[in-house]
């Protein structure tokens, strides 16, 4: 595979990022994994059914709150939360974890009859295998409050003049990227070219105009294609079309795919950047989130756009092969996989 820059074009990106402040909109999630010893298990005296004996737990940042982790770890120079918290224990553990990374949490607004998004992920263990039970969701069944919305947007009006960069996480439906919100980001993306907006939604990139995109082939193929099967268009449809939409919107677009790497979509043609070879096990569990994080690092860097493709896929190199865990990548990690790229030439 050939390097699309110098490894000292690499480490100056990389020490850049250092000097950039970026934000990230959309629902911070808690992960939770709670691993139970079934050879501990007893059977309920009320009902025919197994408890489950948890023996340890471990928390991290999930959805959102798992872009501005990664944001932290490549060292950005400073990273702020835009998001809505319930009060209630999840929202305590996440903000724990932000002070710990020193992710900035004046974004963040408390909504009373909200609830902290959690993904609970039961490991069962028996004498000599282990499986994962169905996962807990805490959800929100009801919509944001208009006064919320007013506040979240408040505060990133206010944010802008100091970021260089800010990433929509558009992920979980019924969350806080209401369709308020989203229309005063669009229109704040126009008034503030100077600023790297990048959006990443599953169902609603037709909505984020003036912004640099970000999909895979199949959320790609929702937004060009949205009257077909999804996996009717082929890749070369998704290019032509997407690179066209690129030229007009003025911003890049990036179609990702997997172990195929991704397509930078703008004008005049796309290029299309390799991903890294990496052997198994691997465990792709929030690769495109560090995806993201590492490319809008990069651009708001000063990286030309082939160039943050191409320290995005060494970024997600680094995270997929960190197995059970959603995993981020250090500048020092993504360094390590180029220089092991010499090694294939």
């Amino acid at each position: 595979m050939k390097a699309v820059c110098s490894r000292s074009r690499l480490i100056a990106i990389l020490e850049k990022m250092r000097t950039v402040s970026i934000g990230v909109v959309g629902d911070f999630a808690l992960d939770g994994y709670w691993h139970a010893d079934m050879t501990r298990a007893q059977i309920s005296r009320e009902t025919p059914l197994h408890n489950r004996p948890v023996i340890a737990e471990r928390y991290s940042p999930g959805g959102a709150a798992n872009v501005a982790w990664n944001l932290a770890d490549l060292g950005v120079g400073e990273v702020s939360a835009f998001t809505v918290f319930g009060d209630d224990w999840r929202g305590v553990i996440l903000g724990d974890i932000f002070d710990r990374l020193a992710i900035n949490r004046e974004g963040i607004i408390i909504q009373d009859d909200w609830r902290t998004p959690f993904y609970g992920k039961v490991v069962l263990h028996g004498l000599q295998s282990q499986q994962e039970d169905a996962r807990l969701d805490f959800i929100n069944d009801q919509p944001l409050s208009k006064e919320t919305e007013v506040r979240l947007l408040a505060g990133i009006t206010k944010k802008i003049p100091d970021l260089d960069a800010l990433i929509i996480c558009d992920m979980i439906p019924g969350g806080i990227v209401t369709p308020v919100v989203t229309g005063a980001l669009v229109e704040l993306a126009e008034k503030t070219p100077r600023v790297f907006f990048l959006a990443d939604s599953r169902e609603n990139l037709h909505s984020f105009k003036h912004m640099v995109l970000k999909p895979n082939e199949i959320e790609a193929s929702h937004l060009l294609f949205p009257d077909r099967d999804p996996s009717a268009a082929s890749v070369g449809q998704l290019i032509e079309k997407m690179t066209a939409r690129a030229e007009a919107s003025g911003k890049p677009a990036y179609i990702t795919a997997g172990e195929q790497g991704c397509w930078l979509c703008a004008p005049p043609t796309a290029i299309h950047i390799p991903a890294v070879p990496v052997s198994s096990p691997l465990d792709t569990v929030g690769a495109g989130d560090t995806f993201g994080a590492a490319l809008t690092a990069a651009l708001a860097s000063g990286a030309e756009p082939v160039e943050a493709g191409f320290v995005a896929n060494l970024a997600s190199a680094v995270t997929i092969r960190k197995v059970g865990v959603t995993g981020t990548a250090s500048a020092e990690e993504i360094l390590s996989v180029y220089d092991a790229l010499g090694s294939l030439n």
